[in-house]
């Protein structure tokens, strides 16, 4: 009897940890270190928040550190590490990754899926103001942290792109302001108009009599100026490219 217990709990770990290994295969890490600038705790921290997160969200977030990407740009050298990388998850290859490049010292984000959506220039901009001062300063596993945050409370707005926050405070004082010296400026041109100006009780001195007499009266139209402008056409997806596999992507970065 004891052995067949010891037998089945036996069986059991050893499938859970085949079972365990194989879902690791299954799926590429999300976090690749290839310059090694995290050590080794903070490799598994940010390793663990960026798997937490992406099958919280069914949504791959994706880090990967290089010292360089070589003679690829690093638009085409982000598109295809996630595109043949294996990552993007569902049917669509929802995700979006983050690439660092130590040398040429460039950070640059690479959406697919709902997440060309989330991540276009507006969502990408965002991302880079959080993360691009931690970064600088060689806070690499707070900046990935952060990142891996921010995607979380962003991929919220996977039925529509991402939106810049507008500050109604900030943009009504800005306007008040504008209106105010543009008022101040026009009256000031119109009161140093009239300084050599002297009232006067009716209008008949500025007329000379028998000055103006009209035989015929008409209106003879001379000549029209048209200026036409090319409509501003929004895709849904700023920055959208094909990749060399084929699939659209968002993508932007910059320097740190």
């Amino acid at each position: 009897m004891k052995n067949k217990i010891f037998l089945f709990v036996f069986s059991a770990i050893t499938l859970i940890i085949l079972f365990s290994l194989t879902v690791s295969a299954v799926h590429p890490p999300r976090l690749v270190d290839d310059a090694d600038i995290l050590a080794d705790t903070e490799e598994e921290r940010v390793g663990k928040l960026l798997d937490d997160i992406s099958l919280k969200n069914n949504f791959d977030v994706i880090v990967v550190t290089v010292e360089s990407v070589g003679a690829y740009g690093i638009t085409d050298y982000a598109d295809d590490f996630y595109d043949y990388g294996g990552y993007g998850m569902g049917d669509n290859y929802d995700g979006v990754l983050l690439l660092i490049s130590m040398e040429e010292r460039d950070w640059h984000i690479s959406g697919c899926g709902s997440g060309e959506r989330i991540f276009n220039n507006a969502g990408i901009r965002y991302v880079g103001s959080e993360i691009v001062d931690h970064l600088s300063a060689g806070l690499y596993a707070e900046a990935f942290c952060l990142y891996a945050e921010v995607c979380d409370s962003m991929i919220g707005t996977v039925d529509g792109e991402y939106k810049e926050p507008y500050n109604v405070l900030t943009s009504l004082i800005i306007s008040l302001v504008v209106g105010l010296v543009i008022a101040f400026i026009s009256v000031s041109v119109m009161k140093s108009q009239l300084n050599g100006a002297v009232q006067q009780s009716g209008a008949g001195g500025y007329i000379k009599s028998g000055s103006l007499e009209l035989s015929v009266c008409r209106d003879s139209f001379l000549y029209r100026n048209i200026i036409r402008r090319a409509r501003q056409q929004s895709n849904g997806s700023s920055g959208s490219h094909r990749s060399s596999s084929g699939r659209s992507h968002s993508g932007g970065g910059g320097k740190f």
